[in-house]
């Protein structure tokens, strides 16, 4: 595949200025762009950064420092072209030795960066052409490798950047300045002048705010000192929701019931099925994401992906249906997790459907990921867990694959490795569409992951904002503010 670049958006008709100001979270990992993980991190330094490449609520790909990619005809070597003119934020080009740079330090055997997964058994090298050309080299075909751009840690960085000192420096070729970071209050940001679709940026900037809890951000949005908030039971429940904007972008995880199936009764696909027929779907997203979220069939292929697989029965609740695959037997077993909603709203329809005895355990985030050998969230018996959103293939090779180090359920098939390995490597939209639907029907027969939903990001937005955001604010959509403009 091969993109052209547009041009880039333009401001928003009528106006401009203005500061857009968003609420987070003390980040719980240190801020640094190669190696943070925490989400408020990765807000504060993208907001400075700028990928290659950048995700629209629709799932489609928009040029960023990248103004056209293209495939080898074995598919082997990705070449990209950099855009001409484009500048890191202390004046200095960005070019091809800076996108090397940035990926072998992503890539590299001793990397610290949660990027390094997305790549792990796909990247084989990174090489400049010349200063406007980087070609990656892949280990295997992969066709959906332009969407591996787009992931975390992949803001480009001049190279010679050293880990670690990015506060000191906060660098960047993207739409902001950082102009002031203060621990456990927030960050500024004032726009970049220099920014190489700087005409699109009508904000004069950007606030971070830092609050201990969702109840202060509520009081907060309430008094006006925040342009939006996440759009929860709590917050519905509080705000007049018709005076505010409501944002829906686009999908962004979902919520996973695993199955260890070297444990009983997991172990077993007629139970496993029972626990997927036993789940009301509609109710749980009522319940778990406020309607914000799709239905979902037990796969890996959010909504918005294409192709979109076909030929399977929708699951929904059938209660003769699990009575016929019990066969009287009564399924007991504790959910771990620590995701307390999802678990209670799982615990409490599962026990409402005789032939389950189903207990909950919620632990800390810090218990449920701890590293080691026993980590909760990989060595439960059942686990629930959540999942950000990223290619279907990419779910194979991290949790459905032999050997796969997020194998919570412990399944591996090697028809379905050999499927997505044939689906990753061809173009030819009938061989990819019939690849999509054999590697949906392992994963719904043999269902060693409950998936009941997609969630998508949803927020309540003030008034005096203006504009269309082109996705959520986050680093698949790179922290995209154009077009957009607020009210003094």
């Amino acid at each position: 595949g091969c993109a052209g670049d547009d041009g880039g958006d333009t401001a928003a008709p009528g106006g401009g200025g203005g500061v857009y100001r968003l609420p987070i979270a003390d980040p719980a990992s240190g801020i640094d762009p190669l190696i943070e993980s925490d989400p408020y991190a990765l807000a504060i330094t993208g907001l400075v950064t700028e990928p290659l490449v950048s995700l629209d609520a629709d799932g489609d790909l928009n040029p960023r420092l990248a103004t056209e990619w293209s495939a080898s005809d074995d598919g082997l070597t990705w070449s990209v072209a950099l855009r001409e003119g484009a500048r890191f934020n202390d004046g200095a080009p960005v070019t091809s030795a800076d996108v090397v740079a940035t990926f072998e330090a992503i890539t590299a055997d001793d990397s610290l960066s949660p990027g390094r997964a997305a790549f792990l058994g796909i990247l084989d090298s990174i090489d400049a052409v010349d200063d406007a050309v980087v070609e990656f080299t892949l280990l295997r075909p992969f066709s959906d490798f332009p969407l591996l751009l787009t992931g975390t840690n992949t803001g480009i960085l001049p190279a010679g950047y050293e880990p670690g000192s990015w506060l000191e420096n906060p660098v960047g070729a993207g739409q902001f300045l950082l102009a002031d970071y203060t621990i456990g209050k927030g960050a500024t940001y004032v726009k970049n002048p220099d920014y190489w679709n700087a005409e699109a940026i009508a904000l004069d900037g950007v606030e971070l705010k830092i609050y201990g809890d969702p109840q202060a951000q509520l009081l907060a949005f309430q008094a006006g000192e925040i342009d939006r908030i996440a759009l929860t039971s709590d917050v519905a429940a509080t705000v007049d929701v018709d005076e505010y904007e409501i944002i829906s972008s686009g999908y962004n995880r979902f919520d996973g019931l695993f199955h260890a199936g070297t444990t009983a009764p997991s172990d077993d696909v007629p139970a496993r099925e029972a626990v997927a027929w036993a789940i009301d779907r509609p109710a749980l997203i009522d319940a778990v994401y406020q309607g914000s979220a799709d239905v979902a069939n037990d796969t890996m292929f959010f909504p918005d992906y294409r192709p979109q697989p076909s030929g399977l029965e929708q699951r929904e609740q059938d209660l003769d249906k699990v009575a016929e695959l019990l066969a009287g037997r009564t399924l007991t077993f504790t959910i771990t997790t620590s995701y307390q909603l999802f678990g209670e709203v799982l615990h409490q329809q599962l026990n409402a459907v005789p032939g389950f005895d189903v207990g909950l355990e919620v632990l800390s985030n810090e218990e449920y990921y701890a590293d080691g050998e026993a980590s909760p969230w990989l060595h439960a018996p059942v686990t629930a867990s959540t999942w950000a959103k990223r290619v279907p293939s990419q779910y194979v090779s991290l949790m459905y694959a032999s050997g796969a180090g997020w194998n919570a359920s412990h399944f591996a098939n090697a028809e379905l490795e050999q499927l997505t390995t044939e689906f990753d490597a061809t173009t030819d939209p009938a061989e990819r569409q019939r690849l999509a639907d054999r590697i949906v029907e392992i994963q719904w027969t043999d269902v060693p992951v409950v998936i009941p939903a997609f969630s998508k990001s949803r927020a309540l937005q003030s008034p005096r904002v203006h504009g269309e955001f082109a996705g959520a604010i986050d680093f698949y959509t790179g922290y995209d503010f154009s077009g957009i403009s607020v009210e003094d």
